[in-house]
């Protein structure tokens, strides 16, 4: 186990499996959907960490105290400041920053006429690098919280760049869980992946869903690949999909 893990599980200070040098990323996926049912009896919520040490570094240099309690008195502050939020203010105003931003190109595009597959398998724990294989170091956590959304106050990170500080973070989850049934997944110092259980069905809805994820997450339309960098194009991938995919440069 490296240092960078041990850092990560000494801050979450909760039950978790650790996976080694795993071959299978089914193993993987599969024993989170086993801790999910799990969860729902035993009071926990699974999380995938992708252990890094830009993860471990971004822990230690949020404004708390590292102790269990400094640790406890800083996720008690970021779900009150959640509640606090206003999600659709949020969102507005960075969509419209973001459309203000573009306005001399085209950034709604058009629906892809051909058909899209759904995206229903998590990929954030998977090494694009090792062909395709999980990193060599991944958590599923067994987070104690009340409720999904609060999984981004217990393992805190962004606030650089254009990525939503695990305040803003908390309070668009918990916006997204009402509405779609979203859970946050899967975490890595950049990336959130979360699965829900209902997914837009038709091109208005998706249109709606799509423009929020914009607003929450530039990037994953303006660094789509060439043909898929519009708001309309992720429209076309949200619809029927179960699990969702944000990157932050």
């Amino acid at each position: 186990m490296t240092e960078s893990c041990k850092a990560i599980i000494n801050f979450l200070g909760c039950d978790y499996e650790l996976f080694e040098n795993e071959k299978s990323a089914d193993k993987i996926t599969d024993r989170w959907n086993e801790l999910t049912e799990q969860g729902e009896r035993k009071g926990f919520f699974p999380l995938l960490i992708v252990v890094s040490d830009v993860l471990s570094d971004a822990l230690e240099i949020q404004d708390m105290e590292n102790t269990p309690e400094g640790v406890a008195a800083f996720r008690e502050n970021v779900l009150h400041e959640a509640e606090e939020v206003d999600v659709r203010t949020f969102l507005d105003e960075r969509l419209a920053e973001y459309m203000e931003m573009h306005s001399d190109m085209d950034i709604m595009g058009k629906f892809k006429s051909t058909s899209t597959e759904p995206t229903e398998r998590f990929c954030c724990h998977l090494n694009i690098l090792k062909k395709n294989r999980p990193h060599p170091e991944i958590l599923i956590a067994k987070v104690p919280a009340k409720h999904p959304w609060e999984l981004a106050a217990w393992l805190p990170m962004g606030g650089f760049n254009d990525c939503p500080s695990p305040t803003e973070q908390t309070a668009v989850f918990k916006y997204w869980y009402e509405k779609y049934g979203a859970v946050p997944g899967v975490v890595t110092y950049d990336n959130w992946e979360m699965k829900l259980t209902r997914p837009p069905l038709k091109d208005e809805e998706a249109e709606a869903l799509a423009k929020e994820h914009f607003a929450f997450c530039y990037d994953v339309v303006m660094q789509a690949s060439e043909g898929w960098a519009t708001i309309r194009a992720r429209a076309s991938e949200l619809k029927g999909s179960t699990v969702w995919y944000f990157w932050w440069d």
